[in-house]
């Protein structure tokens, strides 16, 4: 019996078979963007989850493993204290950073570098690619003739970002890595009692840099904060030379430092007179009681970087703001109080 003749494989108006088709079809498919929308969040989860290591395994490389805020316990006040070169071997400035837990009565410290907030900031962009998080400080330096002068500003500037990171959404304030970095390490456990005692008194870098007070008057009316920075007394400076002091002030938190204001320059002198009015407007009683007054005293300088010569650090919701609080306030190296 003669077998059945194959049929013709149907011809497309190309020229081209069935089976030719089907690449074809691949490429169009991949090409397509609800595909590419599929592999960007395949690949997005895959960095974010790449980035969390077990407990057992490092998640900062200045930190043995990872911890949870589970173990440690929640952190209800931080802030960058001070800065000390005795601290690191290395002979670079460290940052003091003071830490209160929930159901603590006393604060601890950890000792942290420039690079590890740095390492940190970086991480936490690959792990939250998708979240706004707080600037970080720039870290070129021109020159390296005033690194003291660079270590205060950046406290500051330190001090600002962690207010932020710290009232950021909980899934970032809260993540391990964060934990981690705020985990006591074993170079934390041996100065911590230094920091300790210097935590019940003002605490400068170098003894006796810092000095002077700040005279204010604060006060608040029809939606609007009036700060008035009225006299500064015996400031110090490291080399005796008169400085040319301003006044800085932010309201914190503050990411995007949209709230910064400045007084005059008072040229060649330890004790200026001021008189002047910084306003913020547009904020409630409500908002303040939840906003620190961060004043910083600076001196301008023509030829190098501007140095920090003391600051505070005003809790707002120890304010009677129905009335007006005039008092004098010693500066201190330790801005955050």
């Amino acid at each position: 019996m003669a077998s059945e003749p194959a049929r013709p494989e149907p011809v497309l108006r190309n020229g081209r078979g069935r089976n030719s088709e089907r690449p074809a079809l691949i490429e169009s498919s991949l090409g397509s963007i609800a595909t590419k929308f599929n592999f960007f969040i395949h690949n997005l989860a895959q960095l974010r989850f790449s980035g969390l290591p077990s407990n057992d395994e490092p998640i900062l490389s200045f930190s043995p493993k990872t911890y949870s805020f589970r173990q440690d316990g929640r952190i209800k006040e931080v802030s960058v204290f001070t800065y000390h070169k005795k601290y690191n071997p290395d002979k670079h400035y460290i940052y003091v950073v003071r830490i209160l837990r929930e159901g603590q009565l006393e604060p601890s410290f950890v000792f942290r570098t420039f690079d590890e907030f740095q390492e940190l900031h970086n991480k936490l962009s690959i792990i939250f690619p998708l979240w706004k998080l707080p600037g970080f400080p720039n870290r070129m330096v021109l020159g390296r003739t005033h690194i003291k002068d660079v270590a205060a500003k950046r406290k500051i500037e330190l001090n600002s970002y962690l207010q932020s990171l710290m009232s950021a959404s909980t899934d970032v304030a809260e993540c391990d890595l964060v934990c981690t970095f705020f985990h006591p390490l074993l170079r934390d456990e041996k100065a911590e009692g230094v920091a300790r005692s210097a935590d019940a008194g003002s605490f400068s870098p170098t003894p006796g840099q810092i000095g002077g007070a700040v005279k204010l008057s604060v006060s608040y009316r029809n939606g609007t904060l009036f700060i008035m920075v009225m006299h500064i007394k015996d400031l110090v400076t490291e080399d005796g030379a008169d400085p040319n002091p301003y006044v800085k002030t932010y309201l914190l938190p503050d990411t995007h430092k949209t709230s910064k204001r400045k007084t005059r320059i008072s040229r060649k002198t330890r004790n200026p007179t001021f008189n002047e009015m910084l306003v913020y407007s547009g904020y409630s009683k409500e908002t303040l009681r939840q906003r620190e007054l961060q004043l910083s005293v600076l001196s301008a300088e023509s030829l190098r970087e501007n140095f920090f010569l003391g600051g505070i650090t005003l809790p707002l919701k120890d304010f009677n703001l129905s009335k007006e609080t005039v008092k004098w306030y010693q500066l201190t190296a330790a801005t955050y109080l």
